[in-house]
Parts: structure tokens; sequence; C-alpha cells
């Protein structure tokens, strides 16, 4: 599979996955992704993209102005 952006070669990578809410920062980090080797484009499979979506949708009842949780943590 290539990137659809530039047509590269995409890898198997972990990953800082940052999502910039209103009142709040969450961080989740080693997310398993497939990364573009030329423009750095990141895809997720849909099992990873949902797993990400549950997360976040917990961290943002937390508190908290930033948030860093470790994916592998928070998936098992």
């Amino acid at each position: 599979m290539n990137c659809f952006i530039c047509k590269g070669n995409l890898e198997e990578k972990k990953v800082n996955y940052v999502v910039d809410l209103e009142d709040t920062i969450i961080i989740i980090k080693g997310v398993p992704a497939r990364v573009c080797t030329q423009c750095g484009e990141q895809y997720f499979d849909d099992e990873i993209a949902e797993n990400i979506e549950r997360i976040v949708n917990q961290l943002k009842q937390l508190a908290t102005e930033i948030t860093i949780v470790n994916y592998k943590e928070k998936v098992a």
C-alpha cells in the first residue's frame, strides 16, 4: 500500500496521536500506524482508529489541561 497523498512507501511505526480540544490536550503515545517515508502522513487501521476514539472519549471527561497516556496500557 502506498501513501494517498504522495504515493510514497508506508512503513509500520509507533506514533504519538495528539488531540487538541477546546480546554484540554490529549496525547496518546505508542499508537501503531503506517507512516509515509516521504511526507510523514499517518494511516490507522479501523480497529486502531476505534480504539483511539474510545480512549479520547474516556479521557475527555477528565478535568485536566493535558493528559498523556500509553496506547498499549489503555487498550489492554
